[in-house]
């Protein structure tokens, strides 16, 4: 029964059948890889907008203790002496001044620390969408080369396993679609220790 010759046009047509699926099964992988490239660069553009807006938020800190500083040495120096009403009018002035402007570095680090853990959602729900988009792309390379080892081999084993797994790799990149929650990210501004002026 080995000996059965299959005819050459079925052959061709089975090849030619086999080639058509592998290009299909090539273009699904260039898409999928470019998705998957699309959201790491994604996630590295949150990620540093998040590191951008944390070191805002630092940076502000440090301008608030300079300014809690700045006023206890002008008070220090009233407590000196010798200074004229009109000097520690002057005094309390700019020592009002400072505690105005830090309300308003408070207010604006409540915002910028908002808007970095909104950035560091981002980054990782793009790394979600990443991985599903990397391991489809590994399923649809096995598919191509399974497809490929039939035209070598001639045994349809290989296209059906290629199909079965090109199949899983669609499924898996398509729930990528899906995902529209990031992982719980702990937010970076609990960690950052605040500045007290000693």
């Amino acid at each position: 029964m080995s000996d059965i010759e299959i005819p050459s046009e079925a052959k061709d047509r089975s090849q030619k059948a086999v080639g058509l699926t592998i290009a299909v099964l090539a273009v699904l992988l260039a898409v999928v890889s470019s998705l998957g490239n699309s959201e790491d660069n994604e996630k590295i553009v949150n990620e540093v907008k998040a590191s951008n807006h944390y070191a805002w938020y630092q940076a502000k800190r440090i301008r608030e203790a300079m300014n809690d500083i700045a006023v206890e040495q002008l008070r220090a120096g009233l407590l000196a002496g010798n200074a004229t009403s009109a000097q520690q009018s002057k005094v309390e002035a700019m020592a009002q001044r400072y505690q105005a402007k830090n309300l308003e570095y408070k207010a604006e680090n409540a915002e910028i620390q908002q808007k970095a853990h909104g950035f560091m959602n981002q980054a990782a729900l793009s790394a979600r969408k990443g991985d599903r988009f990397d391991l489809a792309e590994v399923f649809l390379q096995v598919a191509v080369v399974l497809c490929s080892v039939t035209l070598l081999t001639n045994q349809r084993g290989f296209f059906r396993s290629g199909l079965l797994v090109a199949a899983v790799g669609v499924a898996v990149g398509i729930t990528a679609f899906t995902i529209t929650e990031p992982p719980e990210v702990p937010s970076k501004g609990a960690h950052v220790a605040p500045i007290h002026s000693a």
